[in-house]
């Protein structure tokens, strides 16, 4: 598949432009209390394929993928590893996204993985990642994103879920129901 990286959504993009440009309005950060969870669970994260450099200041990623380097025209690992991914939001995207994310994962160059998304349960995307992952974590309430700047962003309309994939099952358990609730397949 290739994706136009004039209009890939990642952090702080604005789509249909060529340069990284931030705007504060779409430059929602994961806040570093679920990427330290998902490095407690997975010991590093090698690769943030949807990132930035700002982003990466918190998710410290090993290598990430952003606007120019683009995810979709990448070789993940030529061998195994760790990834953390909050993949781009926008209907296609999220489709993209989940399904190159998938091919790697059944391809066996990840080794482990948290995956960060919306919990919209009906669509194709979210069941895919239901069914290959080894755990989900619903957490209690809705993740107060942050800007470059580590401000809190409001109006966050939707609840998220996170997915684990790997064999430390149980230690994601234990790291995530710190959160919310944990289900092992």
């Amino acid at each position: 598949m290739k994706a136009n990286k004039n209009i890939l959504a990642y952090i702080g993009a604005k789509p249909g432009d060529n340069k990284q440009t931030t705007r504060d309005s779409d430059a929602w950060f994961t806040p570093s209390k679920y990427t330290d969870m998902a490095r407690e669970v997975m010991g590093e994260i090698e690769l943030d394929p949807f990132s930035s450099k700002v982003a990466n200041k918190h998710i410290k990623a090993k290598r990430y993928f952003d606007l120019n380097s683009n995810a979709f025209e990448q070789v993940w690992f030529k061998d195994k590893g760790h990834v953390f991914m909050n993949p781009p939001y926008s209907r296609k995207l999220i489709n993209d996204s989940v399904n190159l994310f998938l091919k790697n994962w059944k391809d066996k160059s990840i080794s482990q993985a948290v995956v960060l998304v919306n919990n919209a349960t009906e669509t194709k995307w979210f069941q895919a990642l239901l069914r290959n992952s080894s755990a989900i974590c619903m957490p209690e309430g809705r993740i107060s994103f942050e800007t470059s700047d580590g401000k809190h962003v409001s109006g966050n309309t939707r609840g998220q879920i996170f997915f684990y994939f790997g064999r430390k099952v149980r230690r994601f358990e234990v790291v995530f129901s710190r959160i919310g609730v944990v289900l092992k397949k």
